[in-house]
């Protein structure tokens, strides 16, 4: 049994490997601090359309394509989907 759900584990995780959603949850210990990230990412309006300023980079903001990224509040949790 213990070999069966194994394998069916890796099977169900190479599986979400290869689809992934694009998207990331991530929590913070305050208010405060989600508010400095969300501003550190956000778009800025420019006369009806968006332009990006940079957000702060690091070693990896490349390798994860952070220039890519769109930063915003999470739905309520009631309102996703798990």
């Amino acid at each position: 049994l213990e070999a069966r759900l194994k394998d069916e584990y890796r099977k169900e995780r190479e599986k979400v490997n290869s689809k992934p959603l694009g998207m990331a949850f991530v929590t913070f210990q305050n208010e405060q601090m989600t508010a400095i990230i969300l501003k550190d990412f956000n778009a800025c309006k420019c006369q009806g359309c968006h332009c990006r300023r940079e957000p702060k980079s690091s070693q990896f903001s490349s390798k994860i394509h952070t220039h890519n990224w769109t930063v915003s509040y999470a739905p309520d949790p009631q309102n996703v989907y798990w």
